[in-house]
């Protein structure tokens, strides 16, 4: 990877793997859109996190103890390095990242923690020991970046940390504006074209999703159900899509680069009934394409998506609130479009990249 000449610091950053033939994590996308745009900086990425088709679970400790070494070289390699930590809230994070953070504050190292959603940010009740990890990890002095004055607000309140800086995702827009300049009409002829991008797994309400489609195919009205991205157990979900959705149903695959650009530009509406969520990178991706987001208000999503302005709320387990959703935008289409304009303005005015990496190197300079 290039850089420009100019560097003002060695960065050592940490995420899943990169490549998205092996993972597909929006944390890995949130860490290339970094080391891609923010060239005033050296970055040295140090791997993660497990691969889509690695076990979990016990099986992962001989690779910890491996990953725990390997961090400990990089570490006496880059002396002078600030440490940007992607911190994903879920429990084999919670249980696995202080143990590298540790390390790394105990020898003195400059760090940065980026914290990314996940359910045990927004949980109403926190298992004892995974609330005492957080409130030790929360009261360290030093910058937690954060995706939403609404997670600012619950670091600060319930987990007592004291240097918490607000960073919305932001995303590349080349592509997206280029777009804008075409002035694709879709054909309101054709079958409405839903996306799905990200991880295949419950989670990320894909039962609602399958049983709302069969609602709809059921009922013989036309739709087109596009799926990027990969199962969290293969075999899973994308088998019954095809059964039941037949000629209904695409799988794209994993998309990435000139694909996934061709993928956001085919759609008409970007769906994500998500039990919990950060504030995922394929949400503004979509948006940015004009494409209107059928999302449920979890996490800092609403930070982003106001129902009714820039695109339209839907309750979580609920396959009927998404049956009503596609039908609305399926039968007013001046509602869809209406919706993905705003959608899109919304995310060129306000997600601007130039300004993403200002305020990233701004908060670089706040380790300590």
């Amino acid at each position: 990877m290039t850089y420009n000449k100019i560097r003002y610091m060695d960065i050592i950053i940490t995420s899943p793997s990169l490549n998205p033939k092996v993972n597909v994590s929006g944390i890995s996308s949130v860490t290339q859109f970094i080391i891609s745009n923010n060239r005033k900086q050296n970055y040295l990425h140090f791997e993660l996190g497990k691969k889509d088709k690695e076990k979990g679970g016990w099986h992962r400790i001989p690779a910890l103890i491996g990953k725990y070494r390997e961090w400990k070289k990089i570490l006496s390699l880059h002396p002078d390095a600030i440490i940007h930590y992607n911190f994903p809230l879920s429990k084999a994070s919670l249980l696995r990242d202080p143990w590298f953070m540790r390390y790394a504050w105990k020898n003195g190292r400059k760090m940065v923690v980026h914290v990314h959603g996940g359910l045990f940010l927004t949980a109403p009740h926190i298992p004892g020991i995974l609330m005492r990890i957080m409130k030790w990890v929360f009261g360290q002095d030093l910058p937690f970046i954060v995706l939403s004055d609404m997670e600012k607000d619950i670091l600060t309140e319930r987990f007592g940390a004291k240097k918490v800086i607000s960073l919305p995702n932001c995303v590349d827009l080349s592509d997206a504006a280029a777009f804008e300049k075409e002035q694709v009409l879709h054909d309101e002829s054709k079958p409405l074209r839903i996306g799905y991008l990200g991880r295949i797994e419950p989670n990320k309400g894909m039962t609602e999703l399958l049983v709302a489609c069969q609602k709809l195919k059921k009922e013989r009205y036309p739709f087109k159900l596009v799926i990027a991205g990969k199962e969290q157990t293969e075999g899973e979900y994308l088998p019954q899509f095809d059964q039941w959705l037949g000629d209904s149903f695409e799988y794209a695959g994993l998309v990435s680069g000139k694909s996934k650009c061709d993928f956001l530009r085919s759609l008409d509406a970007f769906i994500l009934p998500t039990y919990f969520e950060g504030l995922p990178m394929s949400l503004l991706e979509t948006m940015s394409y004009g494409v209107t987001p059928v999302v449920t208000p979890v996490g800092s999503i609403p930070q982003v998506v106001k129902d009714g302005v820039n695109g339209m709320f839907i309750t979580d387990h609920d396959s009927d609130s998404i049956v009503s959703a596609i039908k609305r935008l399926d039968e007013d289409r001046s509602i869809l479009r209406k919706l993905g304009v705003a959608a899109r303005e919304t995310i060129f005015n306000q997600f601007c990249p130039e300004k993403y990496v200002e305020k990233l190197n701004s908060i670089y300079h706040l380790a300590n």
